[in-house]
């Protein structure tokens, strides 16, 4: 590369730049050309992107909440905070009484599915003997979180935290817990990894929910979803806007499920296992978006 030593006289012979300098400016422009080339890349259409909706909307008890992630008009999942007492009708022999509260979530529309894992129950009576059955609650999946058709979405209810009180007018009293939302549960995150139909077509979205559990007593709180508008596209959880670039290969051994107790299945979600090699995890988390608010 030569500069000329003035534009003024045309005349004068041209001066060779030194190797350092040619090299330095050779490696910027390559990179000046290769920013423009990732900002043309990086725009996205307006209708391929997460589309994030903020929201503040208290679970309250017996109080249904409707969820419509693509705010379509048509719900896609309810959202409830159910509360009981119960009593035996008869006392002659052991008159009982108790209470029962639930948070769970619904599919609303066929083919919406929910991601589950597998829990175990806790109770405060040990039973000598008696084994602990795995049944299927939903996940709380961390912020940074693969949502994908590879995990266990479940067309059905399921809980995500259960507490029972039992107990009788001789003394005896039992809690039993079940699901690992809320506040006392170690290795716990704050979205729901959704599937949902627009049409005919598979979308996949995430909500996130504020829950502390203290007994019979559950709080819960509606704190933001989002969803991905191009169809069969995953989605990473927390992420506000942007989309995500499928294009990458994948770590399938991370998108398995591991069947067990609480401790397996939420440590694995307490690393975070996203389905993409960490790397490529980064990558998405950097060029898409800031965590939403509310983490």
């Amino acid at each position: 590369m030569t500069r000329m030593e003035s534009q003024g006289n045309p005349t004068r012979r041209p001066t060779t730049l030194s190797a350092r300098l040619n090299k330095g400016l050779v490696s910027y422009v390559a990179a000046a050309g290769a920013a423009g080339a990732g900002m043309l890349a990086g725009a996205q259409p307006a209708d391929a992107e997460v589309v994030y909706t903020p929201a503040n909307t208290p679970i309250l008890i017996n109080t249904p909440v409707a969820l419509d992630l693509n705010n379509d008009g048509s719900i896609d999942f309810q959202l409830s905070n159910n509360y009981r007492a119960f009593a035996r009708k008869s006392c002659t022999q052991n008159c009982s009484f108790g209470a029962n509260a639930t948070l769970q979530v619904s599919p609303v529309q066929a083919g919406n599915a929910i991601w589950a894992i597998d829990a175990v129950s806790h109770r405060s009576d040990k039973v000598p003997g008696k084994a602990k059955t795995a049944k299927q609650a939903a996940a709380p999946a961390f912020w940074g979180v693969l949502v994908a058709p590879e995990r266990k979405l479940q067309p059905m209810p399921e809980v995500m935290r259960s507490e029972i009180f039992s107990g009788t007018i001789f003394g005896f009293a039992s809690y039993r817990s079940f699901g690992p939302w809320g506040k006392d549960r170690p290795f716990v995150g704050s979205y729901l990894g959704l599937k949902f139909m627009v049409g005919s077509e598979v979308h996949y979205g995430w909500a996130r929910i504020a829950v502390q559990a203290d007994r019979l007593s559950i709080k819960a709180t509606l704190t933001g979803y989002a969803y991905e508008t191009v169809p069969n596209r995953p989605i990473v959880t927390g992420l506000t806007h942007g989309t995500f670039d499928g294009s990458a290969e994948t770590d399938s051994a991370a998108l398995g499920e591991t069947p067990a107790t609480d401790a397996t299945t939420l440590g694995r979600l307490a690393l975070g296992a996203t389905g993409l090699p960490a790397s490529r995890a980064s990558q998405v988390v950097a060029q898409n978006a800031a965590p939403a608010v509310g983490n």
